[in-house]
């Protein structure tokens, strides 16, 4: 088991217990000291990616477990960075438990469980720009996946919070979670970063396929799922800026979309095509 992925989890763990008793006893503001514990984490995840990077001469993230691990740790990296403006004590109860359960499940993992793909054997063995255009498209896909996380928690917060209004039930659950304009205006941060991302994601996967074995595009099963996530994205985004949706209807549409972004990331490997990674 690689020592340092243990130390994250350790330090992950502990920053889940902290952020649930704290989100349990409603405590505001910010605490540096489940930041500290997250970004040591952080640091030690981000060691062992690179030391692993080195040792396999390739962009980790062949198989179930090395993607595990890395969306794990882009959720924190992206934590980490939305941490700083918004101080919701229920936003890292509902993260980093998530962060957790998919480290401990990378790391649970057999090492031999799944093969290199005859595609991504292609990227370690192709041209230096298809080396390169690889691991970008990757971290920007999982970098997407996890601000739509974020996009999901906020919309699931918005919908309990207005159900908790209109109830006029203001119990502990009202008074633990964000008023309701900053759950939407987190949902729509992250999914104007994740769309952004996500687009990224999609070009240089384009540019990849052609690089690889010149093709721009392959219908495999994952690529229709993409597409299909970022028209529901984009449909989002658009009806929010031209037609002023906000609140529920946001709030459905991201519960709607996280589930086809799981279905496109877990699901769609299932379906056949190359894409047995990411």
């Amino acid at each position: 088991m690689n020592l340092l992925l243990l130390i994250a989890l350790l330090l992950y763990l502990a920053g889940a217990v902290y952020s649930v008793i704290a989100f349990a006893r409603q405590q505001r503001g910010k605490s540096l000291s489940l930041l500290t514990l997250l970004a040591l984490g952080f640091a030690a995840h981000t060691s062992s990616l690179v030391l692993r990077w080195t040792e396999l001469k390739h962009f980790p993230i062949v198989n179930a477990r090395e993607v595990c691990s890395f969306i794990a740790w882009a959720m924190v990296a992206y934590y980490l960075l939305i941490g700083v403006r918004y101080v919701a004590r229920a936003l890292p109860a509902f993260i980093i438990p998530c962060v957790v359960v998919l480290l401990a499940f990378g790391l649970l993992l057999p090492e031999s469980d799944q093969p290199v793909s005859a595609a991504l054997s292609g990227a370690i063995t192709a041209s230096t720009l298809t080396q390169i255009i690889f691991p970008v498209h990757v971290t920007l896909l999982l970098f997407a996946y996890s601000a739509f996380v974020v996009t999901f928690i906020s919309g699931v917060m918005y919908l309990v919070q207005e159900h908790a209004l209109k109830a006029k039930h203001f119990g502990g659950t009202f008074q633990r979670l964000p008023a309701l304009n900053t759950c939407d205006d987190l949902s729509y941060r992250s999914l104007t970063i994740g769309f952004v991302l996500l687009t990224l994601g999609m070009l240089t996967g384009i540019i990849w396929n052609q690089q690889r074995d010149g093709r721009w595009w392959h219908n495999d099963p994952k690529e229709v799922m993409a597409l299909v996530t970022w028209l529901i994205y984009l449909t989002m985004i658009h009806y929010r800026l031209t037609a002023g949706w906000r609140g529920r209807r946001v709030a459905w549409l991201a519960v709607a979309g996280f589930v086809v972004v799981l279905f496109t990331w877990v699901g769609a490997r299932y379906m056949g095509g190359y894409h047995v990674f990411g």
